[in-house]
């Protein structure tokens, strides 16, 4: 396979600015990939498309006439000159993405400086024997050329046709074209105004797992294999997106068929996928389900960004099956808040939920959606498991109710007639769903906030309350969100718990405080967690927590290191932020001292009944007295949170709260515990002392912030 930096002479880079340099810039992030049938589950080829842009938001469906074949596809609203995704009646499928190096690995300027809408021209390219020619102006854009194919094209190797006879003449293209087709056909080409190279996803030596991935770089443009790795991509705009994608390719596996792709697969887990800049999906995300989701989430690096647009997977046939049964899979809108509804070329219109000149209503939901939890760099996720529980039930039961019926139709056939009733009759069923999401987000919005009812577990005498609950009393405030009230063990045993959302339980003595709880009411603890509620544990509360005692409420799947020596002192210490905590408290700060009061040193458990937790802080110093061994502290966490049941258990070691502490750390907490996700937006509770002293309880109260460790 040929490999080249391309050179172009003057005219043609006085070309490339004209259509680039003059026209505002913007970041583009398309994400793509075409997968063989030799790596699906059913045997089916599989295209998909992530559209990124900040030009054309607002997107339609529409069917393309005129040509030799007729063709249905994705464009911006009101724009029928171009395309973006779309398969004909052929069954040939057609998408790209932005690359802008293919012009001239000088002009990517470091990856995203120079990028364009993807609604415009392009400039340069070769074919695994390679072409050139001088282009004597820009022709055919990204978006006109695919809708060029899809009116001409059948097959992948017409698609090559079509290149090499556009060589000469020169094309406006700097894209990577995924295509498939009704033959087996699946390719990638990296495509240029006057040159290209394809790359064969049936061919191992192209495609060793069967699919190639392709994000906003070329391979060709910049010398590197056809598939790169990690560190080829260090300085490469999009590269860690491309490695996610392939990460997430290698990852699936059906139990039916391992180590094979399904469209379902595709259209959920990739299309939503939200990753950080190291590959970790983020805790609560479609790829790691089981964890809590951070109270934002930046977009910047992930696969499902805030500048995406739309989504489409083609689901193929086999060779000898019906073309226009060549499903699209469309999502209008961003994916994270949109829903996916089946498209084909043989209905005798789209469905009006889908396309409108103005941008399809579905999209238009969710463009809504999106702009109401998107923040500067990415999106709040206060609403986010809502519209997941509500949209991905619909659209599980519309892919099954079509995956049932294509394959009916594709051993019995299908009436156009038939095939139109299908499509408006799941589309009409995800605006519902789509309209009913809005309405809600809408009702939430007019609705004032509402004040979180939080419990502090207090068995001090009733004239007489303990420090910690005074402490919590002056920082969670009605003022900022709060209506408090204190909650003695026996109101907890008769059930009282029903009345909140948040139960504390501040400093003291763990072991005593389950004494008084009785199993009874550590029972109704337990369950108010699990039914839903939020546990706060401050100190002796974050030992009760544990799973560490058998008094040990067992929520949080927490042990306690150096038990022997609980009782190892008081005063301040340093802790350590870690990117999850940092995320978590908006908090920029990496170290944030706070006073210890003999809390403990919490350390993963083995508890197969209880998920793993997330660590927030760790301890960066110690107090080692009264014999403790001096390094025990270090390292081991200080604040950490987990699910348990249907609930949310934080744990803090040490004392946030105190006089002069870091009450934006228990705000946080609080608000998160409620499932009000993270409270960056409460720092005026915070004394702007706390950070420039040592924090100490700075109480004349006589009873200490000791607990005494199960002895």
């Amino acid at each position: 396979m040929n490999r080249r930096l391309l050179t172009l002479p003057i005219v043609a880079l006085l070309t490339v600015w004209l259509i680039f340099g003059s026209r505002p810039r913007t970041v583009s992030a398309c994400t793509t990939a075409v997968i063989s049938g030799q790596a699906t589950v059913d045997g089916r080829p599989l295209l998909w498309k992530n559209r990124d842009t900040s030009f054309g938001k607002h997107n339609e469906v529409t069917l393309i006439k005129g040509g030799q074949f007729l063709a249905i596809g994705v464009v911006n609203a009101g724009d029928r000159k171009r395309v973006w995704m779309g398969v004909n009646s052929a069954g040939f499928c057609i998408e790209n993405s932005l690359s802008t190096d293919l012009a001239d690995p000088a002009l990517a300027l470091n990856g995203d400086d120079i990028a364009v809408s993807q609604g415009g021209a392009s400039p340069a390219e070769t074919s695994k024997g390679t072409s050139h020619s001088k282009p004597k102006a820009p022709k055919s854009g990204n978006g006109s050329l695919m809708r060029q194919a899809l009116q001409r094209c059948a097959t992948v190797d017409d698609f090559r046709k079509l290149l090499e006879e556009t060589n000469p003449t020169g094309r406006g293209t700097v894209a990577n074209f995924g295509v498939i087709d009704a033959q087996g056909g699946a390719a990638m080409f990296e495509t240029g105004p006057s040159d290209f190279t394809m790359f064969d996803a049936n061919d191992p030596a192209d495609a060793p797992h069967g699919y190639i991935v392709r994000t906003n770089f070329a391979t060709t443009a910049r010398d590197l294999p056809t598939h790169p790795a990690a560190d080829q991509l260090t300085e490469i705009y999009s590269g860690k997106r491309y490695l996610r994608a392939c990460s997430l390719i290698d990852r699936a596996g059906d139990t039916i068929a391992p180590n094979k792709v399904s469209l379902e697969y595709v259209l959920r887990n990739m299309t939503r996928d939200l990753a950080d800049e190291s590959g970790n999906a983020f805790a609560g995300t479609v790829n790691a389900a089981t964890s809590v989701l951070p109270a934002s989430i930046e977009t910047q690096s992930t696969i499902s960004r805030t500048t995406t647009v739309s989504a489409a997977v083609f689901h193929g046939v086999r060779p000898g099956e019906d073309p226009t049964l060549t499903t699209m899979w469309t999502i209008l809108g961003d994916p994270k808040f949109s829903i996916a509804v089946p498209c084909w070329v043989g209905v005798d219109a789209v469905a009006d939920d889908l396309t409108d000149e103005r941008g399809a209503e579905i999209g238009e939901i969710a463009i809504t959606l999106r702009d109401w939890y998107r923040t500067a760099t990415g999106v709040r996720t206060d609403g986010l498991t809502g519209i997941w529980t509500d949209l991905w039930p619909i659209e599980d039961e519309i892919v099954q109710e079509t995956q049932h019926a294509r394959e009916s139709w594709l051993r019995d056939g299908c009436s156009s007639a038939e095939l139109t009733s299908f499509h408006n009759r799941v589309t009409d069923r995800a605006l519902v769903a789509m309209q009913r999401e809005l309405l809600e987000a809408k009702q939430n919005a007019l609705t004032p906030p509402k004040k979180t009812r939080v419990a502090i577990y207090d068995h001090s005498p009733e004239s007489k309350p303990a420090r910690g609950c005074r402490n919590l009393l002056s920082v969670l405030t009605p003022e900022h969100g709060f209506e408090c009230q204190r909650l003695r063990p026996e109101e907890i045993r008769d059930g009282r718990l029903a009345s909140f959302e948040v139960l504390v339980r501040p400093g003291g003595s763990g072991s005593k405080q389950a004494e008084m709880l009785q199993e009874t009411g550590r029972h109704a603890v337990r369950e108010f967690v699990k039914q839903g509620g939020g546990y706060v544990g401050i100190c002796a509360g974050a030992y009760l927590a544990s799973a560490q005692y058998d008094w040990s409420l067992n929520i949080i799947n927490a042990r306690v290191w150096d038990r022997a020596h609980w009782a190892r002192g008081t005063g301040t210490v340093n802790v350590g932020l870690t990117p999850a905590g940092s995320d978590f408290f908006d908090d920029s700060e990496e170290s944030v001292p706070i006073y210890y009061g003999q809390g403990p040193l919490l350390v993963p458990g083995d508890y197969p009944e209880l998920a793993s937790y997330e660590v927030l802080a760790t301890y960066e110093t110690e107090i080692a007295a009264k014999g403790a061994p001096v390094g025990a502290m270090l390292g081991t966490h200080a604040i950490i949170r987990g699910p348990f049941g249907s609930g949310r258990v934080i744990c803090f070691s040490p004392h946030a709260e105190v006089s002069a502490g870091p009450h934006e750390l228990v705000v946080s907490g609080v608000n998160w515990a409620a499932s009000r996700g993270g409270s960056s937006k409460v720092m005026l509770l915070c004394r702007p002392e706390w950070r420039n002293r040592a924090t100490h309880p700075n109480e004349t109260n006589s009873d200490p912030y000791t607990i005494d460790g199960g002895t």
